[in-house]
């Protein structure tokens, strides 16, 4: 009994999954203070404000320190990602500064 159990469980995951929209289903993530970075399917039509109320989770619930970690490095991310964006802009700027310091250095040696 139990193989045939298991058996369809993982024929009803290759099924395909429709909401009641007829439509496929798409992956979202959660970023709410209770489910940060958890997954779920829902219908394609919520965000043109048409909803079928297709809610299903992908995953399992994440624990509370999780709940806490997760949204702590995400914020980290964002934060470097920032410091990161900061350092490519002054790194351009420095090197139009030394090819510009070398377009004058050539210049100046040709003149003399």
């Amino acid at each position: 009994m139990e193989a045939c159990s298991s058996t369809s469980s993982s024929m009803r995951r290759r099924a395909q999954m429709m909401c009641y929209c007829n439509q496929k289903p798409v992956l979202v993530v959660a970023w709410t203070a209770d489910n940060p970075d958890r997954r779920f399917y829902g219908c394609p039509n919520y965000w043109v404000g048409r909803k079928c109320r297709l809610f299903q989770w992908r995953d399992d619930e994440i624990c509370e320190r999780g709940k806490v970690l997760i949204p702590q490095q995400r914020q980290r991310i964002i934060q470097l990602e920032a410091e990161l964006a900061h350092c490519k802009k002054r790194e351009k700027f420095l090197v139009v500064v030394v090819a510009l310091l070398m377009v004058i250095f050539v210049v100046l040696c040709l003149l003399r």
